[in-house]
């Protein structure tokens, strides 16, 4: 898979030019506050670079990226609401690629879930997809899975109505405001959401309120410690604030999915696409990488960033994270 197959030059382009735009529009001025780290609570924070007018700090005690100060919830809920980059990726850019994304994202995601919840004997009878989007996943589980009653939550009125349309029960709120399905799902996933959200650790307790004892929780997410990110760092197109915000470090998972109460907790980072990254933005800035030999190598000889990407997922240095803990089961 390259980059290009997901997120086409110039549909990116287009997006980030949009949310750059938004950033000035629907946060001008808007009163921000210092937080603590959204990962381990540390106050230990470093100013690391500023970007569309928002700043990020690198936490001292867990490595984990995050923008601080910050605006209020209340203005991140307008600005998803208003937004035309947000907008432009529901109405544009995803449904652009949605077809290529299923096969070379969503298909595989299933299998390696599959073959996961196998690995830790996870019984999946009930399964929640937290920002379900297109239901392109639960569509894809459903295909091998027959059995699983699926619950898409999803607050976008546009996307909520496309998981309809496939015949998925859904719940058209934030996850902060589902009732009804406490204790439910045998498993809850949610796939990159978790960079988006403005309390990382009130979201997973949220999510961890939806499994049963003993079920699980699952999130794919942006990883601080990836490649890419660390090389690109404030150029990386990962990081466009408004809309990504938290980027955890692989301690910084341990210790979020510790807080909200979970056990059992892997964090993994099967990405295939940081060397490609790289490469794209030396094309787009050919002096990106001058004077770093080794960097510059990886990028243009092929079997070696083959073998590199193998290295970086083997040692939990891909930006793409898979975190996975459970439910305690309470005795008495």
């Amino acid at each position: 898979m390259k980059e290009s197959d997901i997120r086409p030059e110039a549909l990116l382009k287009r997006y980030l030019e949009l949310s750059e735009q938004d950033a000035k529009l629907c946060f001008a001025e808007t009163p921000r506050r210092d937080i603590p780290c959204v990962a381990c609570e540390s106050e230990e924070l470093v100013r690391e670079f500023e970007k569309n007018g928002f700043a990020y700090s690198s936490c001292q005690n867990c490595g984990t990226l995050l923008q601080s100060p910050r605006p209020s919830i209340e203005a991140f809920e307008a600005f998803y609401r208003n937004s035309v980059s947000s907008r432009y990726w529901a109405e544009e850019f995803f449904p652009a690629v949605a077809e290529a994304r299923r096969e070379k994202i969503f298909r595989p995601r299933v299998d390696r879930l599959r073959n996961l919840c196998s690995a830790k004997a996870i019984v999946v009878e009930q399964l929640i997809d937290v920002g379900a989007g297109y239901g392109i996943f639960l569509d894809e589980w459903r295909k091998s899975n027959p059995v699983t009653q699926l619950l898409a939550v999803e607050p976008s009125a546009l996307l909520a109505a496309e998981c309809r349309e496939k015949g998925f029960e859904v719940v058209e709120e934030i996850a902060e405001n589902v009732s009804g399905y406490n204790n439910y799902a045998d498993l809850v996933v949610c796939f990159e959401v978790l960079e988006h959200v403005y309390d990382p650790l009130t979201f997973v307790q949220t999510l961890t309120g939806l499994v049963k004892p003993g079920g699980y929780v699952f999130v794919s997410t942006l990883c601080v410690d990836g490649f890419d990110i660390q090389t690109l760092w404030d150029k990386s197109n990962s990081i466009f604030p408004p809309h990504h915000i938290n980027f955890l470090s692989v301690a910084g998972f341990e210790h979020l999915f510790v807080r909200a109460g979970l056990v059992d907790i892997d964090v993994s980072t099967p990405g295939q696409l940081d060397v490609d990254i790289v490469r794209n933005a030396i094309k787009q800035e050919p002096d990106l990488l001058n004077g770093q030999r080794f960097l510059q190598r990886i990028a243009t000889d092929n079997d070696m960033a083959v073998n590199f990407q193998k290295f970086l997922v083997a040692n939990r240095l891909s930006s793409h994270a898979w975190v996975i803990g459970k439910k305690q089961i309470v005795e008495g």
